[in-house]
């Protein structure tokens, strides 16, 4: 591969990482409810940098990965100051990714 083109991809997944990074400290803060992240962001990315900032999987998730049409997905972190957030997006239209938090009567 080009080297011009490997370091551009890696300066543009260094700048997703910041925004979600950030988005994920403006959930954790309280600063944000809810986050849209508009865009292709994979699933894993986010839950990546989401470990780094020390959120744990949910160990009560329900795994559901299907609405029937396409294939969805709703995943629930623990944060370190105990909030829980989920993750929602679509592997297909992946295009809307929401993180928000989710309260203990949703």
């Amino acid at each position: 591969m080009n080297k011009y083109i490997k370091t551009d991809i890696e300066q543009g997944l260094q700048y997703l990482k910041t925004g979600v990074m950030n988005a994920l400290a403006d959930i954790e803060s309280g600063e944000e409810n809810e986050i849209s992240l508009d865009g292709p962001i994979a699933l894993s990315f986010i839950v990546k940098c989401a470990v780094e900032r020390g959120w744990k999987e949910d160990p009560d998730m329900d795994w559901d990965w299907t609405s029937g049409w396409e294939v969805d997905y709703w995943y629930y972190m623990i944060t370190p100051n105990n909030k829980r957030v989920g993750i929602y997006g679509s592997l297909l239209e992946s295009n809307d990714t929401k993180i928000e938090v989710r309260y203990d009567d949703e």
